[in-house]
């Protein structure tokens, strides 16, 4: 359960591309962070009404991180990118967090993540194959969001959070308040959605969102950054997939050999899960060691 439940992560929010493509053009990049962020954090709330249960000093770099500077680049990309550039540029992320992960920490990579993360990156590049001309401005904010999210998720696995809920819930609010002066200034007051956009909001909002970032939360404390990064390599196949059932595009062969190529860096970077999964039902039953709650 907890793999499946980290898998559906980055299979969520591989969506983003075609949910934002087909349904939410015509929302402006800054105010579609905005309304991705803070209504997802009031709903997580309502689950379970508390205080934050962080200081508040952790909580608001984490949401500095994690949203109100990762949430305006990623829209920014995904707006001045292709989506094959964007999703190429985003598998480097496993890339990435090892390399931050050593240079704050000096912890050394995983051979077998590393090696799993390089041949990942590989099939990725095979998959979207990138023809188009790269706006430098959205290389700059894709690299600038995997890095803050790199950073920032480095960071909360090493904090002590004894409330994934409604640490999730106040990164989100928080991150959406901190956002919310510059996006107006920005980009002026809000129109009203059209009504076919609504869908697209829903999607973003409650699946994308509120449930992504608290399984992202829940996943990374469990499973721990690498492997965690790893599985963001299903982020793009996912990007592309949907655009073959949804879109009407074509796989070639390249890209089928591709396919296999990412889903064998996924298993290689899961070779290690017996050890994982003894360490997580040690964890469900409540040793000492333990300190995270399931709410």
């Amino acid at each position: 359960m907890n793999y499946i439940i980290a898998l559906s992560v980055p299979i969520l929010w591989g969506t983003s591309y075609a949910v934002i493509g087909i349904y939410l053009t015509d929302i402006p990049a800054p105010w579609l962070a905005l309304l991705r962020a803070l209504p997802a954090g009031l709903l997580l709330l309502m689950l379970k009404p508390k205080l934050y249960s962080l200081p508040l000093s952790q909580l608001v770099l984490i949401s500095l991180g994690n949203i109100a500077l990762f949430f305006p680049l990623l829209m920014t990309a995904i707006y001045l990118l292709p989506g094959s550039v964007a999703g190429t540029l985003g598998a480097t992320f496993p890339l990435v967090m090892m390399l931050f992960n050593w240079l704050i920490y000096k912890v050394t990579p995983n051979p077998i993540k590393l090696l799993s993360a390089l041949i990942g990156l590989i099939g990725v590049a095979l998959l979207l194959n990138p023809e188009a001309n790269v706006n430098g401005w959205g290389v700059l904010a894709a690299f600038g969001a995997i890095s803050t999210m790199s950073i920032t998720s480095i960071w909360m696995k090493r904090l002590v959070i004894n409330d994934i809920l409604n640490v999730s819930a106040w990164q989100l609010i928080i991150g959406g308040l901190l956002m919310l002066p510059f996006v107006y200034l920005h980009s002026g007051p809000l129109s009203l959605p059209a009504p076919d956009a609504w869908i697209g909001l829903a999607w973003l909002i409650i699946c994308n969102t509120a449930y992504g970032y608290w399984a992202w939360v829940r996943s990374l404390k469990l499973l721990g950054t690498e492997t965690m990064g790893v599985f963001s390599l299903l982020n793009p196949l996912v990007a592309v997939l949907l655009g073959v059932f949804l879109v009407g595009e074509h796989l070639d062969s390249k890209q089928i050999y591709a396919i296999i190529i990412i889903f064998s860096a996924l298993l290689l970077a899961t070779s290690g899960a017996k050890k994982s999964l003894i360490k997580a039902w040690r964890w469900r039953r409540g040793e000492k060691k333990s300190t995270i709650t399931m709410e």
